[in-house]
């Protein structure tokens, strides 16, 4: 962004700080419910897998704020870089994000947690349908009305 002020210049800054504490936040649970599954006695108990499933709702639920805020920022710049302006980054950026979430899903696969696996699936995939119902829809939208190019085929 050039050094001039805008508008929206106290937004993207006030944005910028959001993202910056999201992503931060979202490493820290992430790491929190791996060293709770390596290091835990008894991760089968009711308290450490009720402990584990809160941490994952908060991780999910931080990941889709956190999709919500790097997507809102798009609707308010007026003159978007030409790589930008192709759709299929955004795309790209999404799957990353849908991987991110789903590792956690693996990860009680792994220790033979399959019931909060299957618990954490179900939320994830409400997680991923709002995802793509309110953030993808709003950046698609978005793309048409300004004229961006679709994906490549």
């Amino acid at each position: 962004m050039s050094a001039k002020k805008t508008p929206y210049s106290e937004y993207f800054g006030h944005n910028d700080v959001i993202v910056e504490v999201l992503s931060l936040f979202c490493g820290f649970l992430f790491t929190s419910i791996t060293l709770l599954l390596t290091f835990l006695q008894d991760n089968r108990g009711t308290l450490a897998q009720v402990t584990i499933l809160f941490l994952t709702l908060i991780f999910y639920f931080s990941l889709f704020v956190l999709l919500d805020n790097l997507e809102m920022a798009f609707h308010y710049i007026e003159e978007i870089p030409p790589l930008t302006l192709k759709v299929r980054p955004f795309f790209n950026l999404l799957l990353i994000f849908y991987l991110f979430g789903t590792s956690t899903i693996l990860m009680f696969l792994l220790f033979d947690l399959k019931i909060l696996a299957l618990i954490s699936g179900l939320v994830w995939a409400a997680v991923v349908l709002a995802s793509i119902n309110f953030t993808v829809k709003r950046f698609y939208k978005q793309s048409i009305r300004r004229y961006w190019p679709k994906p490549d085929s």
